[in-house]
């Protein structure tokens, strides 16, 4: 009996050191994976700080983002509507975001600012509609393909109280919680109702707290960069 009882023991034993051994190869499978994971998440990280050095350097050297006109005072103008008090922009909407990001006041001379009426604002009508007001909050551009697009007028997106606003033009992913660093990612769109004086939203467009990098001032870029190299150096140790 004593021996029947010893190789099951043993037999025991044996089992539970195989199950231990087969947990300790799927751990380390598991743990190399991951390491793995980081190492490309690290490289791919470093390529993009690697991109966003170089254009740094060439915005502190004068030269405008790619895609954009090296003009640093004007942008060009719709041929066909350049003698119009307001001209059409004559960008495509990858320009735009990329100039409201980085120097929003040149896209004045192309804007009519505007604010959500009162009709809506009191729910005598369900659309969203906007007008023209000198003090609005909002502007509207008309585009390349002749679309009316509706931009946060620069300041606008760091005051709390503009909050309501930007909610019934904008979808806000993230914290909505102001101030907070809001970014444009798509122009809201509308139609126009009386050509240059009133519109009707026709869809929302897209605010972020998460800004894309390349779509970001000067300064916040540096600092984008500066948290990206603390996050890395943290990592390597």
């Amino acid at each position: 009996m004593d021996e029947i009882r010893l190789v099951e023991s043993i037999k025991y034993l044996l089992s539970s050191v195989k199950k231990l051994t087969d947990s300790f190869v799927a751990l380390e499978k598991r743990v190399t994976f991951s390491f793995k994971n980081l190492a490309a998440d690290v490289d791919n990280l470093l390529d993009r700080i690697e991109l966003l050095e170089k254009k740094l350097i060439d915005l502190r050297d004068g030269n405008p983002p790619t895609g954009l006109p090296t003009s640093r005072t004007e942008l060009p103008v719709n041929p066909e509507t350049k003698e119009q008090l307001v001209p059409r922009l004559n960008l495509p909407l990858g320009g735009i975001l990329d100039v409201y990001a980085t120097t929003p006041t040149l896209l004045e001379p192309f804007s009519r600012p505007c604010s959500v009426t009162g009709r809506t604002l009191s729910g005598e009508i369900d659309e969203v509609e906007l007008e023209v007001f000198n003090q609005g909050t909002t502007w509207a551009l008309e585009s390349l393909e002749g679309a009316w697009l509706l931009v946060p007028r620069p300041g606008s997106l760091e005051r709390r109280t503009q909050l309501e606003t930007l909610e019934r033009l904008y979808t806000i992913e993230g914290v909505k919680e102001l101030p907070v660093l809001l970014q444009l990612i798509e122009p809201a769109k509308a139609v126009a109702v009386q050509h240059g004086q009133r519109w009707q939203l026709s869809q929302k467009g897209r605010l972020s707290v998460n800004p894309d990098p390349l779509r970001v001032s000067m300064d916040e870029r540096l600092l984008l960069l500066e948290d990206r190299l603390a996050k890395l150096e943290a990592i390597n140790g």
